[in-house]
């Protein structure tokens, strides 16, 4: 019955009549949303929206692809731009894929700190946690952990530039 309603409630996001930014299905589905959060319809999850948490003012924008095998956090006002995707688990087609023997397995989180920005079609890969005040770049490749107040870019996702958290001081978030 859970499958049945699952489905049904996926389906539900993909009608035309249902709000561009329907929280309440997502929710229904088990995410956990909280104040004041966007998500669009036509994201792509596999595994569990229980696994998936969305902090105050987080977004989740248009052909988002996430891989909810494990916990996933965007933190406070967070925005995942176009077509990014999260990915918390790999897995090479084992035992099939002789590959399996060297990469095996593997599931990780991906925590987002609090006013982040993820850009059209970077990558996240499992296990990485992307620090507050922090952008990945458009297209990037994230495959280690981005510092708090740190530009990212490219492939793989590198250090760019360092962003000055006093220009953060005394600055309110509405």
């Amino acid at each position: 019955m859970k499958k049945i309603l699952r489905y049904i409630l996926k389906l539900m996001l993909r009608l035309p009549i249902i709000d561009s930014y329907s929280i309440r299905w997502y929710s229904l589905l088990g995410m956990k949303i909280g104040k004041n959060c966007r998500i669009s319809t036509d994201i792509t999850v596999i595994g569990d929206y229980s696994n998936i948490e969305l902090r105050s003012n987080a977004e989740i924008n248009t052909g988002c692809f996430i891989i909810a095998k494990d916990k996933i956090i965007i933190g406070n006002n967070s925005t995942l731009a176009y077509q990014t995707t999260i990915l918390t688990s790999s897995n090479p087609n084992g035992p099939y894929n002789q590959l399996s023997l060297i990469y095996k397995k593997f599931s990780a989180p991906v925590i987002i700190g609090d006013n982040c920005w993820i850009g059209a079609r970077a990558i996240i890969l499992p296990g990485i946690k992307i620090g507050n005040s922090s952008v990945v770049a458009a297209g990037a490749v994230v495959i280690k952990d981005v510092p708090d107040f740190t530009i990212v870019a490219g492939v793989p996702a590198e250090p760019v530039k360092r962003i000055d958290p006093q220009l953060f001081l005394n600055k309110t978030t509405e």
